[in-house]
């Protein structure tokens, strides 16, 4: 099957009843899709906008926005990330907001709406003008000018090399936001292109993700999500996907072993950047394979042994000159050497320890600051901050860990969870060289105690237990989770949300330590995740012990809600 050109979607296009996308619990026809563009094309027309910043949080919502600006003649411009402190940064830049959820306090916003009436779309110029932003070197997002035609040659790419190891029709899920360059090609440009169906919602958490996969089904995820998959066994036949794609960073050997173990395919990894879109792409059938380019993409290294690529996703001349060091391979692979700049890869994405200076130094507790990449598996972020006045009082007064976390959430406002320092360094003046010159291993020095850097070992990893009342058949707990547990690292700011595994783990902890059962470990288990669980807040554990079957149940409440239910299969006594 040959993939569609973007420009001519609507034009040429699917039939009227093929599937476009799944949202809402519903699925979305090409007739309903070329509606619902048609329809919000008219709404830009109308509020006048020439320049559309696109914030949804659905990718057919994404989908639908970013066609309706084309076809409405405007610039479509997707932020880095949907924080309110970015989309107040780039106030100059944009006429009229487009999303997919009300939003408050961004001026000019229109909420994309099924339908309504509008032109039927057709043909677009390939010149149609897109916009992404990317991690400068300065400290500050960096624009990218790109073209609708950018995006469907690279489309035409993806499917020439993916194409075979999809199903016609099968369904594009993703853990990624369609908002940066990698989920914009894969979960969009490029289901649409073939033909393939898109998911609509991210999924978060991985019981979402694997509940939502049919057998055959393309999963776009990344090394921040495939580094977190345990306690998760192995996918069933009837939900094992085609294709396991990550990008962002090259994926750790032993969570590709375990993804591959998990999901029944290999991973593949994409290598690419914003400038560029999709470079390289390789199957981690072996461990560490070498990146080969795409069909029409040319790598080479320069005389310092920085990459050069030449690609035909590249505006201009296409020619792209990166910071990333290589070395060649025969048959024109090459590996990856690490970052000769101060953009670094933390859980897959590159954050910019400019970016994440400036950010901290515009604090009012913060007097100056410098950013670090910690070496490790997976590598961590660091900050050393010299506190201001201010911040020097709130550091006494509660500590250098509620002050770090402070100084976390202020960040959130502009950063995404990747560009959020994990550990933190409180100084009076910043170490620097003879010269006056801060240098890299001066810095990292600082977090080389590994007993003390580790915020993680010093904080509670189990709930506090409040009461304790017995069943004849097991125990009944109330729990308080702190928003201080170890567990809730990463998961997520801005909107904490326990993990499911940690619940599982408390289960036959708890288990072991009140009933006897077991020896505190969940070899194998069935859950149910029927809501939510967040910190702070209290909750009740029922435990039930069926000594027979050697099987505990267990079941997380909020008041008369159930929140979580399962069973644990016992091997201990």
């Amino acid at each position: 099957m040959t993939a569609q050109a973007l420009s001519r979607l609507f034009a040429e296009g699917w039939s009227v009843d093929r599937p476009v996308a799944v949202t809402d619990g519903g699925t979305i026809s090409f007739a309903r899709f070329r509606a619902d563009v048609a329809g919000n094309a008219a709404r830009v027309r109308r509020a006048g906008g020439r320049r559309g910043l696109l914030v949804t949080q659905d990718a057919y919502w994404g989908a639908v926005g970013l066609f309706a600006l084309l076809h409405a003649g405007a610039e479509a411009i997707l932020p880095p990330n949907a924080q309110p402190g970015t989309i107040a940064g780039l106030a100059g830049a944009w006429d009229l907001l487009l999303c997919d959820q009300p939003r408050t306090g961004d001026g000019n916003a229109l909420v994309l709406e099924p339908g309504g009436e509008g032109a039927a779309p057709g043909p677009l110029d390939p010149a149609a003008p897109v916009t992404v932003f990317t991690s400068g070197s300065t400290g500050e997002a960096k624009r990218i000018a790109k073209t609708l035609a950018l995006l469907e040659r690279e489309a035409a790419t993806l499917d020439r090399v993916l194409g075979a190891m999809v199903p016609a029709g099968a369904t594009v899920h993703g853990t990624v936001a369609h908002q940066h360059v990698y989920g914009l090609a894969f979960r969009l440009c490029w289901p649409l292109a073939s033909g393939r169906v898109i998911a609509g919602p991210a999924h978060e958490l991985w019981e979402g993700a694997l509940s939502a996969l049919a057998a055959g089904d393309a999963l776009v995820t990344s090394p921040a999500h495939l580094s977190r998959m345990d306690g998760i066994g192995r996918i069933n036949l009837e939900r094992r996907p085609s294709l396991v794609l990550s990008a962002g960073a090259p994926l750790a050997e032993a969570a590709a072993e375990h993804a591959a173990a998990l999901f029944g395919v290999p991973v593949t990894e994409i290598f690419g950047s914003t400038e560029t879109g999709a470079i390289a792409l390789r199957h981690r059938s072996t461990p560490d394979p070498v990146w080969q380019p795409l069909p029409g993409v040319a790598v080479e290294a320069d005389g310092a042994g920085l990459m050069r690529v030449r690609s035909p996703f590249v505006a201009g001349d296409g020619l792209f000159e990166g910071a990333d060091r290589i070395a060649l391979a025969e048959g024109g692979g090459f590996r990856l050497l690490g970052r000769a700049d101060r953009i670094v890869k933390i859980e897959g994405k590159r954050v910019s320890l400019a970016e994440v200076e400036a950010r901290l130094r515009a604090l009012p507790e913060v007097a100056d600051a410098v950013a670090v990449s910690l070496p490790g598996e997976p590598p961590r972020l660091a900050a050393v901050v010299v506190p201001s006045g201010v911040g020097a009082a709130r550091l006494a007064e509660v500590g250098a860990f509620r002050f770090g976390r402070q100084l976390r959430r202020a960040l959130a406002a502009t950063q995404e969870p990747a560009g959020l320092p994990r550990h933190w360094r409180f100084l009076d003046a910043l170490p620097s060289g003879p010269l006056g010159k801060r240098r890299h291993a001066d810095i990292a020095s600082l977090f080389e105690d590994t007993a003390s850097m580790e915020q993680s070992s010093q904080r509670p990893t189990e709930p506090d237990v409040r009461a304790t009342r017995p069943l004849p058949d097991g125990v009944e707990l109330d729990l308080f989770l702190p928003a201080s547990l170890a567990q809730l690292e990463g998961h997520f700011p801005g909107m904490p949300i326990v993990p499911g595994v940690a619940q599982i783990d408390w289960a036959a902890r708890l288990a072991a330590r009140h009933l006897g059962a077991g020896d505190g470990v969940a070899r194998s288990f069935q859950v149910k995740f029927r809501r939510v669980t967040v910190p702070d807040a209290t909750v009740t554990l029922t435990l039930r012990h069926v000594v027979a079957r050697r099987r505990l149940t267990f079941e997380y409440r909020s008041a008369d809600e159930v929140l979580t239910s399962g069973s644990i299969a016992l091997e201990g006594p």
